[in-house]
């Protein structure tokens, strides 16, 4: 009876990768038993196949101001590639949750909240319940910019007012339509951050969400401004004028 030989890799010739690259191939074996290499985007392929990915991605959304028209639009996040090389730039991912729409910026900052204590005139409150049903972002942000304390760039309700994604025509959220999200609003996007995440990696230039914690415009006190921890979800709050934090801004699903 013939015997069937192996062939054993020497354990010298083989390296442990952290990362696979896309030029890498990964050995496979055929029908026949021949081996054949395959791409990483081949087999990626292959496993999503049966994957509906409408089911995979529902309620996220890629936004982007159409340039033959600067009309709003959204689509899923597997038909962006496509439009993106055709020339459209996005606005940002929108979440569409419990009757709440949201618009994640595509970018993002660390910086403090303000340069002194100041009331800003948002939403303030010391309890945990109440802070995370504050969904008055937009609201918040417009009272806090009127301070001088938190008006400029350099400071998260200043950032994200003046924040601003534009297309070709230079339509889009422009500055103005970009807020400081709540506490409530930066729960909702920490309860979708893997799908928004998956998201922006579609998205030219796109940074996405940080494991770390992100301001909010909830305010704690004259001193204190709300946090929530993209790691453990935990809310806390921190000293506005001293500590850097994470900021993301946000918008509506707006001309």
């Amino acid at each position: 009876m013939a015997v069937k030989q192996t062939k054993k890799l020497n354990d010298s010739s083989v390296t442990d990768v952290t990362t696979v690259n896309s030029t890498d191939r990964i050995l496979m074996r055929d029908s026949s038993g021949k081996l054949i290499p395959i791409s990483l985007a081949n087999l990626k392929a292959a496993m999503m196949g049966g994957v509906d990915q409408n089911v995979q991605m529902d309620g996220v959304f890629i936004m982007y101001h159409d340039n033959s028209n600067d009309a709003p639009r959204m689509v899923k996040p597997h038909k962006w590639p496509s439009l993106q090389s055709a020339g459209q730039i996005a606005d940002g991912v929108v979440v569409v949750e419990g009757g709440k729409i949201l618009v994640v910026a595509p970018t993002e900052s660390s910086m403090t909240w303000s340069s002194a204590a100041v009331s800003g005139g948002g939403v303030t409150t010391s309890d945990r319940v109440t802070a995370l049903n504050d969904w008055a972002g937009k609201n918040n942000t417009a009272a806090q910019i009127t301070h001088a304390e938190c008006s400029s760039n350099a400071y998260a309700p200043g950032y994200c007012a003046n924040y601003s994604r534009v297309n070709a025509n230079s339509k889009g959220l422009t500055a103005g339509k970009w807020w400081l999200p709540s506490l409530g609003e930066m729960m909702m996007i920490y309860a979708n951050m893997t799908k928004i995440n998956y998201a922006l990696s579609l998205i030219s230039g796109a940074t996405q969400l940080a494991e770390a914690a992100y301001w909010t415009s909830t305010e704690f006190s004259a001193t204190f401004a709300w946090l929530l921890n993209l790691v453990t979800g935990n809310a806390s709050n921190g000293t506005k004028a001293s500590l850097t934090f994470h900021v993301r801004p946000v918008s509506a699903f707006i001309a």
